[in-house]
């Protein structure tokens, strides 16, 4: 697959330039990811997004403050609100997660980030 073919499959599955600066995205993922999408079992693009985040999240622990500010970023641009909810809801309940993160869960007016700094925090949540 040429460059320009695997350029066009990650357009195609919505990865921005800030999925390959974050480094969520190489040509290695894509390919795998690619291999998953010839099977045609799943045509939604975001379940392929949300993989590459886990599969990233699950070998590069414990994220760094900068590293967890763009995934937490990464989760507020996509353009799938659910999908994008829960990248940051992940992102917001790591034990390494800086007050960058924290502050930016508070400030996105998601209830569901807020009540987890909350409660990261000992408040209660109704």
């Amino acid at each position: 697959m040429s460059v320009s073919d695997l350029m066009k499959f990650a357009q195609l599955l919505g990865f921005t330039p800030a999925w390959f600066a974050a480094g969520v995205v190489d040509d290695a993922v894509l390919m795998r990811l690619r291999i998953e999408w010839e099977k045609g079992e799943d045509d939604n693009t975001e379940h392929y997004r949300h993989r590459a985040f886990r599969d990233f999240l699950a070998s590069h622990r414990p994220l760094g403050p900068e590293t967890a500010r763009a995934l937490f970023e990464l989760g507020a641009g996509d353009p799938d609100q659910a999908m994008g909810g829960a990248i940051m809801a992940d992102i917001t309940r790591l034990p390494e997660r800086s007050a960058i993160v924290l502050d930016a869960a508070l400030a996105s007016g998601c209830n569901h980030l807020i009540k987890i700094v909350k409660k990261s925090q000992g408040f209660t949540t109704n």
